[in-house]
């Protein structure tokens, strides 16, 4: 039997191809190709604000660091697409 996924985590999964469609467009800024790549370095880099050992915490910053600077990252797509 093939385990499922959640709509949640296919949510997820079609964010995170989008953002990796907008870090390989031509038209995106080089800007918000850094901040994205920044992005998922962070994510993948061993060190953090806060440890991931930490019940919660550590986990909680990447989240709200990474989504913060994806928010951004878009921001400045949509601005330098509307000019």
């Amino acid at each position: 039997m093939k385990p499922e996924n959640s709509p949640s985590q296919m949510q997820l999964w079609q964010r995170v191809q989008a953002w990796a469609r907008l870090l390989c467009k031509k038209e995106t800024p080089w800007r918000a190709k850094a901040i994205i790549a920044f992005a998922i370095l962070y994510l993948i880099s061993p060190f953090d604000l806060i440890p991931d050992w930490i019940m919660g915490f550590g986990l909680l910053d990447d989240l709200t660091l990474v989504s913060i600077l994806v928010a951004w990252a878009i921001r400045i797509a949509e601005k330098h697409n509307k000019t």
